[in-house]
């Protein structure tokens, strides 16, 4: 837990490009007390912490939410993976429980596509951005008014905000990764059937 602290907060100032000078005489703390919590060689108390997150304007309760005590890797082996599937295409999930919760969530998945078959929806999109890379065959993304072809080899990426659909127009399968973020609990994987 100490290590992670401190490494959070160095990350929170360096994202504001400020010094560790500067932080210290707007916190009230010196900058040596700053530089040990940074390098977690002491825990600051929690008033201390409290004047550095507000210095930084991070409400204690988005801090101590993304803040998560039990980081783990999580490792999904290929015979392991959670398949999801309905009619004409068919979700591998790739991502373990615990990248799905929180600010920084995601769900990424491979999926595939069969001829003639379609995801997402034309009338509504979703909160965040997706990206994927197309490692098979070929399709349409129709994005709001607009209509890409991807290809083997290419990638893609945008926000979700915007209505979009893929479709494999082609008489070959579809297959890509696919990452979206966050994961707002969006229906993307159907039925599971194993």
């Amino acid at each position: 837990m100490k290590t992670k602290l401190g490494a959070l907060l160095r990350a929170i100032r360096n994202s504001r490009h400020l010094t560790i000078k500067e932080v210290a005489a707007k916190a009230g703390v010196s900058s040596s007390l700053l530089s040990q919590i940074e390098r977690n060689r002491i825990s600051p108390s929690l008033d201390t912490l409290l004047q550095i997150l507000e210095v930084y304007g991070v409400p204690p309760n988005k801090f101590f939410k993304d803040y998560e005590t039990s980081s783990r890797v999580e490792i999904i082996r290929r015979d392991d993976r959670k398949i999801y599937q309905r009619k004409g295409f068919k979700y591998e999930k790739l991502c373990g429980d615990s990248q799905i919760k929180g600010n920084h969530s995601f769900n990424a998945f491979f999926l595939e596509l069969s001829p003639g078959q379609q995801r997402g929806d034309e009338s509504d999109g979703h909160l965040g951005r997706e990206l994927g890379i197309v490692v098979e065959g070929s399709a349409q993304l129709v994005y709001g008014e607009e209509i890409y072809e991807i290809h083997k080899g290419d990638s893609v990426s945008f926000f979700s905000e915007i209505p979009h659909v893929i479709k494999n127009s082609s008489d070959q399968i579809f297959r890509a990764y696919w990452v979206v973020t966050p994961a707002d609990g969006e229906d993307y994987f159907g039925d599971k059937i194993s």
